[in-house]
């Protein structure tokens, strides 16, 4: 098998740079949150571009280069087919739900619910989506860490901290927590979407560069060889289009999953909503169609060459549950130099941190928005001020994140981040979801259809975790509870417990849902805010014919440029210091950021020439 090379001084240097810069970024988008719309909302002012960008990037983190890498270890045709199905879901958003959420006018994604069903909803969901939600950020967490401790090599290290012993992937864990939780709770949503946009041209330059060189390193220095050996020594089956540890109805319940979370999912709505015009939420759906039909098969096509040159990864990673989910890391110790070792640890770090900024900030807005000012209004009368709610949000940022951070210290039990991960969304995401799906679509059913049809389907789901934990012969607790897994037969075709939450949401909740509409009356209160709702339903929301960028839009853009001249001139330097290992990589890497953020300096400067000369008077030259 080919040598692997750990991290050394260059890369923790790469590594150490961009956290730096990503917690000064933080502090410096701080500036642009002057009230709670700004910090969750981007003011509504986020150019289309910029959050098609983040609305893309957000739906990676390191369960791309762990979890799905251990699936393409396995099943390579199986992975090519499972990642495709984000272009149809996509499609939907094109043609229905992205124009529809901008019509919804809201500031907060839980706001949809108070309109569509009532304040009492809100705060149901509420109690409801911070416990799954907080799990799949640990979850997050705990996956990215597996990539970089790995990558650093230091599993086996122990760590002496004041209070505490811990060992090398736990000190990881941490590190990693504090460095998140601080970035989002000082920049909001602008500091997500800035370093999305230059996270996105991290991972783009690192994945580039890996697929031509695994596939060199399979043929010995030719890559139509390399393509060749592939074709000829692959395992057995290795491009069928199926998993073999999934039976048939996996296949249809990963697409509702997929078709539930690039729709309805509430870190999608806030892109959709906080673009100035819906005809931007076409345009950013489908550019985002095409990048995840494209995109991930560079992420993917890098790891068809493992299986060939790491037959054990067992032997490799005798630490870790599920070995083949360090196949991309691997790959990466095999063949790249120092320098972009660091910069891909970088770019997994980024990946992940999108997505859970993500869901960080659409929370603390909820409870924020949602809960706190409502609750604070009745008991002194009046709201509390823009900057109380703004301290608030932060606050409840800071809290979720410490709690993530223990999710993360205790999933490591429960299997590979794959199943984790799944496990997880599948706990919620159509249960909850079936009504905010429907009820966007369809508004005739009352006011508590949402609460009603959730409850049940939530109770259903506990009696699928209870039969599970029994079935696995463990305790009937909390977390077994969540995690534990099952395996039954109906009709002739096997059920996981992936599955089993997927039927109790789509006929459990969605029946309840729908029978719901026998008992709709529409009068009082709920009677005027549903037909107000419609309206604006039916209502374009179009931007004013001569809106510009805005400043703090423009500023965004610039600080994206910025960011990517830095990263080219952290990675040049590394050249030389790493020549024997491919150092040219570096150059070339470093030479395409410092293009890209002099193209996007350029393109701002054109911008800002033809919005002067657009806005002077006209000369009268008789």
């Amino acid at each position: 098998m080919p040598e692997l090379h750990f991290l050394n001084r260059l890369d923790y240097t790469v590594l150490g740079i961009y956290m730096l810069v990503i917690l000064v970024v933080g502090f410096y988008v701080s500036r642009f949150n002057r009230e709670t719309t700004d910090y969750f909302k981007g003011g509504g002012r986020v150019p289309w571009r910029l959050s098609a960008v983040s609305l893309f990037i957000s739906g990676f983190s390191a369960f791309m280069f762990v979890g799905a890498s251990g699936i393409t270890y396995n099943d390579g045709g199986g992975a090519v087919l499972l990642f495709s199905f984000a272009l149809p879901a996509y499609l939907l958003g094109y043609y229905i739900f992205g124009p529809l959420w901008r019509r919804t006018r809201i500031d907060t994604p839980l706001q949809f619910l108070t309109r569509r069903f009532s304040q009492g909803t809100t705060y149901f969901y509420t109690l409801l989506a911070v416990v799954p939600n907080t799990l799949v950020l640990g979850i997050m967490i705990y996956t990215l860490c597996i990539f970089i401790s790995s990558a650093l090599g230091i599993n086996e290290m122990t760590f002496n901290l004041v209070f505490v012993q811990l060992d090398g992937f736990e000190f990881i864990l941490l590190v990693t927590g504090v460095v998140i939780v601080t970035y989002t709770t000082l920049g909001g949503l602008w500091a997500v979407m800035v370093t999305d946009g230059i996270q996105f041209l991290i991972i783009i330059l690192v994945t580039l560069i890996m697929t031509p060189i695994a596939f060199s390193l399979l043929g010995d220095g030719s890559i139509v060889n390399g393509i060749s050996r592939l074709a000829t020594e692959a395992p057995e089956g290795y491009f069928d289009l199926n998993l073999k540890d999934r039976g048939f109805l996996f296949w249809p319940t990963w697409f509702v999953y997929i078709i539930f979370g690039y729709n309805v999912n509430w870190h999608i709505a806030q892109r959709y909503y906080c673009v100035a015009d819906e005809r931007d939420t076409r345009k950013m759906a489908l550019w985002c169609g095409g990048l995840s039909f494209a995109l991930p098969m560079l992420w993917i096509l890098p790891i068809f060459a493992t299986p060939i040159l790491f037959p054990d990864m067992a032997a490799l990673w005798p630490d870790l549950s599920k070995p083949e989910e360090a196949s991309f890391v691997t790959l990466a110790l095999a063949v790249l130099p120092h320098g972009m070792l660091g910069l891909l640890a970088a770019a997994i770090f980024a990946a992940t941190m999108s997505s859970t900024d993500t869901l960080f900030n659409w929370l603390a807005a909820v409870l924020t928005k949602d809960v706190y000012v409502p609750i604070a209004t009745r008991i002194r009368g009046a709201a509390p001020g823009e900057k109380v709610q703004l301290w608030v949000g932060k606050l409840v940022v800071a809290t979720l994140g410490v709690i993530a951070i223990w999710v993360a210290f205790n999933v490591k039990r429960f299997g590979g981040a794959f199943d984790v991960y799944m496990k997880a969304e599948s706990l919620y995401k159509i249960t909850l979801f079936i009504p905010v799906f429907i009820g966007i679509l369809f508004t005739r059913t009352p006011w508590w259809s949402a609460i009603v049809s959730v409850t049940i389907g939530v109770i259903a789901a506990l009696a699928v975790g209870v039969a599970a934990a029994r079935q696995s012969d463990l305790p009937v607790g909390f977390m077994n509870i969540l995690f534990a897994d099952i395996k039954v037969n109906w009709f002739g075709f096997d059920l996981t417990r992936y599955e089993l939450n997927a039927i109790v949401g789509i006929f459990v909740t969605g029946g309840v849902f729908l029978g719901s509409t026998f008992f709709n009356k529409r009068e009082g209160a709920f009677k005027q805010s549903i037909e107000s709702f419609e309206r604006d339903l039916k209502t374009p929301a179009h931007a004013e014919p001569d809106t510009k960028i805005s400043v703090d839009g423009l500023k965004a853009y610039r600080l994206m440029a910025k960011l990517a001249v830095l990263i080219g001139l952290i990675l040049i330097p590394f050249t030389f210091l790493s020549w024997e290992r491919a150092g040219w990589l570096n150059a070339l890497a470093g030479l395409v950021a410092i293009a890209v953020g002099v193209a996007i300096q350029k393109a701002i400067s054109r911008y800002e020439q033809n919005t002067l000369h657009s806005t002077e008077p006209s000369k009268d030259l008789s």
